[in-house]
């Protein structure tokens, strides 16, 4: 039977209406079951946007499933427009995550696996401190900044942003002041913020509360130095060396922030030469996500 796909709908706890998209290989699933007596699923979250199309592994879904491990990948609330009407807010993305693990465990997956790549690595991160789920058993980051607000500011300071961090630093905390809520909300871009050129491709969009909540000084919940000390179950840190987004360092540093805390159960797997996307080495990332999940899920 080959990998089937559905499409969820998934409802979070203050009543935002989500999709989402199951990869499932029905056989393997049950196969891995009888083998081992576990039932496992992995609820993963973008980066970048968070769509289907923009900022995900496209190629890891199918392969963890054929694996016997399904996969529900989720579209959260900053998904898309998310970031540009106002909704898309780092810590209430959580809903989105955590509603995708409750709809796995009422759909019969007694164990599920938090994954993220990017900025949804920090999500998802965030989301294991933030509560305690018993059934989640572990979680998988992929390509994890330090902290999204630390990696924007190295990012604006490396090629020159504009405006610059410091200066939107000022313009959104005094927007975030002003008595008519509509300021909150404007609309502004980034230039020069991913790269050295003006080109799309090397700026950011957000409204004033999208980009607060997330790179913003104050934004903790999107720093994952901060909240990775506070996950129990085990974790696994996948990173390319030739990242030039996340350098390799702050992959080692975040696990020994994990292992200081207390946590026994940090692994650190380097993909040689791989970039932010690990385009190129698509194999590697699903030789190493899979060995991990059947040692450890």
């Amino acid at each position: 039977m080959a990998v089937e796909r559905y499409l969820v709908t998934l409802t979070s706890e203050d009543g935002e209406e989500h999709d989402a998209i199951l990869h499932i290989d029905e056989r393997a699933a049950r196969g891995r079951e009888r083998r081992t007596g576990r039932r496992t699923a992995i609820v993963h979250a973008h980066g970048a946007l968070g769509n289907f199309l923009v900022g995900t592994l496209r190629f890891l879904p199918g392969p963890l499933a054929r694996a016997g491990f399904p996969v529900l990948v989720v579209e959260t609330r900053m998904a898309n427009v998310g970031q540009l009407f106002g909704g898309g807010l780092f810590d209430d993305a959580t809903f989105d995550v955590h509603a995708g693990a409750e709809w796995l465990r009422t759909n019969g997956f007694r164990r599920v696996i938090a994954s993220g790549v990017s900025s949804g690595a920090a999500l998802v991160i965030r989301y294991a401190a933030s509560r305690h789920v018993p059934y989640l058993r572990g979680v998988i980051a992929l390509s994890t900044p330090w902290g999204l607000p630390q990696s924007m500011r190295q990012r604006s300071e490396r090629y020159g942003a504009e405006p610059s961090y410091r200066e939107m630093t000022r313009i959104v905390r005094d927007a975030l002041g002003d008595p008519h809520p509509a300021e909150r909300d404007r609309i502004f871009v980034i230039e020069k913020t991913r790269g050295p050129t003006r080109t799309p491709a090397h700026s950011e969009v957000y409204t004033y509360r999208t980009w607060w909540s997330t790179r913003g000084p104050n934004a903790l919940g999107a720093m994952s130095f901060r909240q990775i000390g506070q996950i129990w179950a085990p974790i696994c840190l996948v990173q390319g060396s030739g990242d030039d987004l996340v350098s390799v360092g702050e992959t080692y540093a975040l696990a020994r922030v994990a292992r200081r805390a207390g946590n026994d159960q940090v692994d650190v797997e380097i993909v040689p030469t791989a970039g932010h996307l690990f385009r190129g080495h698509e194999m590697a990332v699903i030789n190493t996500v899979t060995r991990w999940l059947r040692d450890r899920a």
